[in-house]
């Protein structure tokens, strides 16, 4: 480890924010020195840690890594901003201090931007392990990854690997203001200007913890809320902020009752017409995935409500396929 030697770039900055992660970040480092791909610098982004993470990351020797401390904690996105001011090569990747990377994971996203010339990001599946387990893969589909931005992020932040060119020519970065959904809000301004895509295979293990806050809390929820406002003003600018802000709180309720449906169906047609003016989504992908979305809601509601289910609901459902017909028009 130390400072630059040569004054050729390589082809993949890899930015690692570590913050107090000393019992994990040796082997984070390791699963990155041990990439199949080689032509990488290893940016560690020390936000003052107060354990010994310091340490560990010191007693690498490997000549890639290249180790930035800040003198105070500045927080997520400023200090992924100091990786992205730090990095030289042509691909940002993500990696977090206490997680691990497969040895293939790097040379399968290379190889996927470079025979993808017209993909500008691709993230990757992810296995939690550790306290929860589970497997996380994404829509592969840049047209579908659209629609599902509405909902929720449609990219894993930390298996992410993006070209740095058209990111700094449309002056994309991490906003501080949006924590702790700052990777959400950076995707939704992206995928104005880039096609992100998913590579749907396990190549990511992300580290369930005592010390990692990783459940939704209220902060998350309000700045969730914003950035989809905001996503969907843009994408469709026809729509009225009070809609917008109506169908979001629907989308979230865990429950719809008999007026919610009638309500939601309303906003999903005028979401689905007004895109057919705007055509920022693909018509057909978008009308199919609200359809289903619906289809999903008001079998829940009969579902939940088998006692208090009238004639009106069971004439709902069986007109849903009705509905997605007359959206297709």
């Amino acid at each position: 480890m130390g400072l630059r030697t040569s004054n050729i770039n390589p082809r993949v900055s890899i930015l690692m924010p570590v913050y107090n992660n000393g019992d994990y970040v040796a082997e984070a480092i390791e699963s990155m020195l041990c990439q199949t791909f080689t032509d990488f610098e290893l940016i560690v982004l020390d936000d003052c840690s107060t354990d010994h993470s310091r340490e560990v990351i010191e007693s690498f020797t490997d000549k890639r890594i290249i180790y930035n401390r800040n003198e105070k904690n500045i927080g997520l996105a400023n200090n992924l901003n100091i990786g992205l001011d730090l990095s030289r090569g042509e691909f940002i990747a993500r990696m977090d201090g206490d997680d691990i990377s497969l040895p293939e994971r790097l040379q399968i996203q290379v190889d996927f931007l470079d025979n993808n010339p017209d993909i500008d990001l691709c993230s990757c599946g992810l296995e939690k392990f550790g306290k929860e387990t589970d497997i996380w893969i994404r829509d592969r589909d840049p047209e579908q990854i659209k629609i599902t931005m509405m909902f929720f992020p449609p990219v894993l932040h930390a298996t992410s690997v993006w070209r740095r060119e058209k990111f700094e020519r449309y002056g994309l970065r991490y906003n501080q203001d949006a924590f702790p959904a700052e990777d959400y809000d950076l995707w939704s301004r992206a995928i104005f200007y880039c096609k992100l895509a998913n590579i749907p295979q396990v190549l990511y293990k992300y580290r369930i913890h005592g010390v990692q806050v990783t459940k939704m809390d209220d902060r998350v929820e309000t700045k969730d809320v914003q950035i989809r406002v905001e996503y969907l003003r843009r994408a469709l600018p026809g729509l009225n902020e009070e809609d917008v802000i109506r169908f979001i709180e629907l989308t979230k309720k865990k429950e719809l009752k008999r007026q919610d449906l009638i309500e939601l169906k309303f906003l999903i047609k005028k979401i689905i017409l007004i895109n057919k003016k705007k055509l920022f989504f693909t018509t057909e992908k978008l009308s199919e995935r609200l359809y289903q979305y619906y289809q999903a809601r008001v079998f829940t509601f009969l579902k939940n409500n088998p006692k208090k289910t009238t004639n009106f609901d069971l004439l709902l459902a069986l007109r849903i396929r009705q509905i997605v017909k007359l959206f297709l028009k």
